[in-house]
């Protein structure tokens, strides 16, 4: 009896959350600069709140579709590493932290525009301030978190048949771009490519397992 691999949903959180997260960057559209001046960021909050509000959204159901890709990393990760990897929980444990930041910051952006909405204006001084902690949140403190999944993961695939070892070497740049201020702030957002190359990973390798084929087959040439 072949058994199970892992759960192919990790798939659809992890190009769920893609899709969302680039249709609220759409949406948003053009952004003040990060640690602007406060005067533009409050008209920014007064001219568009309704943007911002739904940008916002869209990134909170981004991050609540990537929590699942995350347990599902984990589980994958544990599999191929053995049960009670401690990389797999450092995948868990940085994702989840990660994710939980990337949705604190979209919840703290919103504030802004809520008030704006509420109240017809915004103190500049408290319109920089929500700015800036929301853009900290996402950029510099939420790619560090990611960075421990990212790495982690990259340790599994370079030492393990179970993932190909080029996803090992790619995880291993990404993950320390994400080390570093301020290109984390970049790396965040190109780190939806690696979400998608793993998820899919994740859902040949249950499919294999499922079908009977060796994960080993899914492994590519270094």
């Amino acid at each position: 009896m072949n058994e199970k691999g892992p759960p192919r949903w990790p798939v659809l959180g992890g190009i769920v959350y893609v899709v969302l997260g680039v249709l609220g960057t759409v949406v948003a559209g053009s952004t003040p600069d990060f640690v602007g001046d406060p005067a533009k960021i409050a008209a920014y909050y007064k001219e568009e709140y309704g943007s911002i509000l739904a940008s916002g959204s869209l990134y909170l159901l981004a991050g609540f579709f990537l929590l699942w890709f995350v347990a599902g990393l984990r589980a994958g990760l544990e599999r191929a590493d053995g049960a009670g990897s401690p990389l797999a929980s450092a995948a868990l444990i940085g994702g989840a932290a990660g994710t939980a930041l990337m949705i604190g910051g979209a919840a703290i952006g919103m504030v802004g525009g809520l008030r704006a909405d509420e109240q017809g204006s915004i103190d500049p001084q408290a319109a920089a301030v929500l700015y800036d902690v929301s853009s900290v949140m996402f950029g510099l403190a939420a790619p560090i978190a990611w960075a421990a999944a990212v790495l982690a993961t990259a340790l599994v695939a370079l030492r393990s048949s179970a993932l190909p070892s080029w996803l090992g070497w790619v995880s291993i740049l990404m993950g320390i771009a994400l080390l570093i201020p301020p290109i984390n702030f970049f790396s965040i957002i190109v780190m939806g490519l690696w979400v998608i190359a793993v998820a899919i990973l994740l859902y040949m390798r249950s499919g294999g397992e499922q079908s009977g084929t060796p994960v080993a087959a899914y492994r590519t040439a270094a």
